[in-house]
């Protein structure tokens, strides 16, 4: 066994780490050359098209593999931002976000299987869009049973450090009510954290065979087939089968070492979030526990007390001999994305307020532009406007292209309203 694979084994016993999303944000190599769904075809590969897009692209279709299961999704040929013929649309036209199958996402080297597909079709990765890394395990690496710890946190005796917004999820019987899943963190948020029983899901939602598979290899049942394991006596009992996910998104932009200087925290930066941070299994353990260490920390709940001086609940050991890590975001995503929302409500609010035809047929449009522009946050390179900037801009880029006297004195009179009426911002 080698010293890699021993390793491993030894921090990845009783566990099984995998990724179960990913999605990058790349470039096509070459617009006279689209890659659309008839490309792949003349190159010799089977498509599934769908009849229509998405909101943000005109294309979407899956690569099948030799057995005509999913392999690559690639949605391409963006959206542009005007439906006027012959002006050009925000987004660069070699744009597309491809995703490899959740089937895919389970093989054991999924992610060099993904790049090297991108590779050799001259894709150009601009930045993970979104990564869904879970650990799946029976018990905590203290004996914790998951669905008792659950309940105990549900009923406030443990604390939970960051990722202050929660949901739960189960079911209300007479004799009480029963949780099965709960997840941490704003939608909008970098990461989320979830935690839920796997096994009820796929019993009784939708079952994945090779999940399953993947169980039976990682020593978490014994029979794939009836998710059965066999206990030290000899019976044979069903498993549960807890998983936590952290989902990880665009806004990520690093990997900072956090260290002490002097009793004050300092950063720097270890290493780009890219895909060679989830290259092997063992990597991926890692970046779980470093994302574990930050976003599934809790504490023993006591009262009046603060936070940080309660002791920890320590749920997973890692083991881990080195300083952790922290992903760091995109810094000013969120005030520019804010911006961009609350003009888009007063717009609306003010389309409300003022009946008349023509002021109604102006908000209508920049509306329709402002809910353009917000697709551009799943792409990088975000733009840098004030509220008054970016509808400034819109106004200007309609009145250049519309001749209607009507149509332009309306859009005049939001124009002049601008500059009397503060309640627009």
């Amino acid at each position: 066994m080698s010293e890699f694979d021993w390793k491993f084994e030894k921090q990845a016993k009783g566990r099984c780490i995998n990724i179960d999303w990913l999605e990058v944000y790349c470039k096509e190599d070459n617009s006279q050359f689209p890659q659309n769904a008839d490309w792949w075809r003349a190159h010799g590969f089977f498509v599934r098209e769908r009849e229509y897009g998405t909101r943000q692209y005109h294309e979407m279709f899956v690569i099948l593999d030799e057995n005509d299961q999913p392999f690559i999704e690639i949605r391409r040929n963006p959206v542009s931002s005007s439906s006027q013929a012959g002006e050009q649309g925000i987004f660069d036209p070699l744009s597309c976000h491809i995703r490899l199958s959740n089937r895919y996402c389970y093989h054991p080297d999924a992610i060099n299987l993904f790049s090297n597909f991108l590779l050799s079709h001259y894709y150009t990765i601009q930045h993970i869009f979104r990564l869904d890394l879970c650990l799946d395990f029976e018990k905590f690496d203290r004996g914790d049973d998951p669905h008792d710890f659950l309940m105990r946190y549900l009923r406030g005796k443990f604390t939970k450090i960051n990722q202050g917004n929660l949901s739960a999820h189960g079911k209300d019987r007479w004799e009480g009510r029963d949780f099965n899943s709960v997840s941490w963190g704003a939608p909008s948020s970098m990461v989320t954290t979830k935690m839920y029983c796997k096994t009820l899901e796929l019993l009784e939602a939708k079952d994945k065979p090779y999940i399953r598979y993947a169980w039976m290899a990682a020593g978490l049942i014994d029979d794939y087939q009836h998710l059965t394991k066999k206990r030290e006596d000899g019976t044979i009992y069903t498993p549960s089968i807890w998983r936590v996910e952290f989902s990880i998104r665009s806004s990520a932009r690093h990997w900072l070492i956090v260290e002490d200087c002097n009793g004050h925290k300092s950063k720097r930066i270890a290493k780009n979030h890219d895909l060679g941070c989830y290259a092997t299994k063992l990597q991926q353990l890692e970046a779980f526990a470093m994302l574990a260490h930050h976003y599934f920390h809790f504490k023993h709940y006591q009262k009046d007390q603060r936070k940080d001086r309660c002791p920890d609940k320590v749920l997973f050991d890692f083991g881990l001999n080195h300083k952790p890590y922290v992903l760091d975001r995109l810094l000013a995503d969120a005030p520019k994305n804010t911006a961009e929302q609350s003009l888009l409500k007063k717009l609306q609010q003010f389309r409300i307020v003022h009946p008349e035809k023509e002021l109604i047929q102006a908000c209508d449009i920049l509306i329709k532009e402002l809910e353009q522009l917000a697709i551009r946050h799943t792409l990088p390179n975000f733009y840098d406007r004030t509220e008054a900037q970016l509808l400034q801009l819109l106004i200007n880029r309609r009145l250049s292209m519309h001749d209607s006297e009507t149509f332009q004195q309306s859009i005049q009179a939001i124009q002049g309203m601008l500059d009397v009426q503060e309640a627009l911002f």
